[in-house]
């Protein structure tokens, strides 16, 4: 038996319902439970909760739902699945009598409050679980009961509201409730936690309002005890900007603010969200609050490195790409932000997966992601969806539908993963079926009917570089990794190599200028995406050097920016992408670390969202060529980029050969590289190359 004989249930209500059975329990060892409950659930044995996750089980498509109310027609098939949780339970039981609970949050399961990209609720919050002791299996049927709890709504986005008054203490039958289509799954992921705790500083107060400051932004909820009257109402609103000195600035989340409510029943009460999460820095507290902090939460992933260098701008760099990808990584997926969308968005996810590989251990997680992908691709037509699980959403086929081949070729990179390879081989090879379907002239020129067909996005500037260059880039890109694809898995690679010289004819046929020797006169790094497939040539990329010197600062956007600063390292002039990384000009990193930025933004601009992780893909240069850590190959390598730009930076790396430590200072008359590996690994610098001895610090002086 296991939670697939189980029946789901339900209850009347679609706020927070608890579930009890009382079990008899002889010998608790060797008992634990398999359960779902969807969206989250949280499990409590004799009052205690069972472990320290929260907001699980993983989100996922969970089954067929009606897409009609979406703005544009969606006629792909999907596969499901549902996910569910393993315990051991031996320490929470007792022998005798036992209580068990479970109370359910509304998640992506039945969200009904945020309607941007249509209505797209599964339902009612539902329960299945199978739980062993004694030898004897309880599974979730109509002989469970329910009950109300305090929590009278929550909506992921919008908050939580906690009635204390409302106490329910009859226990009432349960319904049976259909189960969703999609095929049980054991979580394998890391799971979301409440990784610190911050106490935050007060910024202004008047007596009926306090405004407070986490220091930094973040994912997570505010925790207090509330001392009040019956009747009375604490309530918080979350922002992640101010508008002055004491007022919230809540555009940057959306129309939607973000807000919990707590309502006192005259006795001294907790005051914490269970079920939902709040992406904010500033928060406001009206009403009585005691003891007021902040809980951080996201995905237990731990870091890869330690960072560490004598730039600001690169340590800003570090740390605001690290804490937006952290706030970003929730209930088994990759969003784009923490407030406003919060959707999983594959353009965000595919260009980060390599930054998100590199610094953190997140094999697991993108692992995880990855299927999520591969269930919203259409099995017939090949369409890969904007955002994976499925919630609406606008892309394009190229930066958004390649992730079906980038983020399981960046897992194997990564970490070896052949069988990852193997398994979505014939996902990648229905995209590249489904991007020929979509052009002409060689050229990726649409995608789905009524729907959205974006190139780059966010550029400084109105978007100017073609939609079909972008898109075809990406095609070529993206028939290049399958292509090595086919190489490891022993299939032959010359039919993709063939279609993609074919799209880089059509490239050069519509989007070449032989008298400028540019690709779309070069507008927002056009000549980058050129030259990184391969279709320019010398004097383009000197030209590209020469024009982004002068320039000091971005004009591209979220594919253009990393695209730019991977050719500039890869063809001999880092010196200029150092200068872009570490410029303080204009559309610049340097310039949200003056504004005072802890995360990474949507635009260059202060426009929309302070926390989205897109635009910090290129940190992962820094590691790989000036570091020269090359955890992405077959063989233990660290292969320093040529470089003069002033500069001291170290790192300590967890790689897939083993740890690393690698420490460079440059200065304008010499340089000195400082490696130790726990692995016989190869240096090769300039006219240097050398087998390192294991564990043991080896030192190289280079003079200009």
């Amino acid at each position: 038996m296991s939670i697939a004989q189980a029946s789901f249930i339900c209850a009347p209500t679609e706020a927070s319902p608890i579930f009890m059975k009382k079990i008899a329990v002889k010998n608790p060892c060797q008992s634990e439970i398999e359960i779902s409950g969807l969206g989250f659930f949280e499990l409590y044995i004799n009052g205690k909760k069972v472990s320290d996750d929260v907001l699980v089980p993983p989100t996922s498509d969970y089954g067929k739902r009606d897409l009609s109310t979406l703005y544009y027609p969606i006629k792909d098939t999907f596969s499901h699945r549902v996910y569910y949780c393993r315990y051991a339970l031996s320490e929470y039981l007792i022998c005798g009598e036992n209580t068990v609970e479970i109370q359910l949050g509304g998640g992506y399961y039945c969200q009904e409050v945020r309607t941007g990209e249509g209505k797209l609720s599964y339902g009612k919050p539902i329960l299945a679980l199978s739980l062993t002791v004694d030898g004897k299996e309880y599974l979730s049927d109509a002989s469970w009961v329910w009950r109300d709890s305090v929590i009278v709504s929550n909506n992921l986005y919008t908050g939580e509201v906690q009635d204390f008054r409302h106490r329910d203490d009859e226990w009432k039958s349960v319904t049976l409730a259909k189960a969703p289509s999609g095929k049980l799954c054991e979580s394998d992921c890391p799971h979301d936690k409440i990784i610190r705790k911050i106490r935050p500083a007060i910024v202004f107060s008047d007596g009926e309002r306090t405004v407070y400051d986490a220091g930094v932004n973040l994912s997570g909820v505010v925790g207090f005890r509330q001392r009040a009257n019956k009747g009375e109402q604490t309530e918080i609103r979350y922002a992640e900007l101010l508008d002055g000195s004491s007022h919230l600035w809540t555009v940057s989340a959306g129309p939607i603010v973000q807000r919990d409510i707590y309502i006192s029943n005259g006795e001294l009460n907790f005051c914490m969200p269970k079920f939902v999460f709040h992406g904010f820095r500033y928060f406001e507290i009206i009403g009585k609050a005691e003891d007021v902090l902040v809980y951080e939460i996201h995905s237990n992933i731990p870091l890869r490195v330690k960072f560490f260098s004598d730039h600001p701008v690169l340590n800003f760099l570090f740390t605001a790409s690290v804490r937006s990808l952290y706030s970003n990584m929730h209930a088994g997926i990759i969003t784009d932000c923490p407030h406003r969308e919060r959707l999983g968005y594959t353009g965000d996810g595919q260009l980060t997966a390599d930054l998100g590989l590199t610094v953190l251990s997140s094999e697991k997680f993108y692992e995880k992601w990855l299927r999520d992908i591969a269930d919203g691709q259409d099995p017939e037509t090949g369409h890969v969806q904007h955002t994976a699980p499925f919630q609406g959403g606008g892309g394009g086929p190229g930066g958004w539908g390649g992730a079906i081949v980038i983020v399981p070729y960046m897992l194997w990179l990564h970490h070896n993963r052949e069988d990852l390879l193997r398994t979505y081989y014939p996902n990648m090879k229905k995209y590249i079926a489904y991007m020929e379907s979509r052009s002409e002239n060689g050229l990726v020129v649409r995608e789905e009917e009524r729907g959205w067909c974006l190139g780059d996005w966010c550029t400084p500037e109105k978007i100017v570089i073609p939609e079909p260059f972008v898109n075809t880039y990406f095609l070529v890109k993206c028939l290049q990794y399958v292509a090595q694809t086919a190489h490891v898995l022993g299939d032959s690679p010359k039919s993709w190599l063939k279609k993609a010289e074919e799209r880089k004819q059509a490239l050069r046929k519509h989007y070449y200028d032989e008298e400028t020797n540019t690709y779309c006169a070069d507008v927002q790094g056009a000549n980058a995406f050129a030259l990184d497939i391969g279709i320019g040539n010398e004097t383009m990329m000197h030209t590209l050097v020469e024009k982004y010197e002068a320039l000091g600062e971005f004009d591209t956007g979220i594919f253009g920016t990393d695209i730019l600063i991977r050719v500039l390292f890869e063809n001999g002039f880092g010196n200029t992408a150092m200068k872009l990384l570490t410029s303080e000009k204009g559309s610049s990193f340097g310039t949200w670390m003056k504004r005072g930025e802890t995360t990474l933004c949507e635009y260059w601009d202060e426009r929309k969202s302070h926390n989205h992780h897109m635009f910090g893909a290129p940190l992962r240069y820094v590691f790989s060529h000036i570091l020269g850590v090359k955890d992405d190959g077959t063989t233990p390598l660290i292969a320093p980029e040529m470089l003069t730009f002033p500069i001291k930076l170290e790192t300590y790396m967890s790689t897939k050969f083993g740890n690393v430590f690698v420490r460079r200072e440059i200065t304008e008359k010499d340089e000195t590289i400082t490696v130790r590996a726990d692995h016989c690994t190869l240096f090769r610098y300039r006219n240097t190359e050398i087998a390192l001895i294991p564990n043991e610090e080896s030192v190289f002086y280079f003079v200009r």
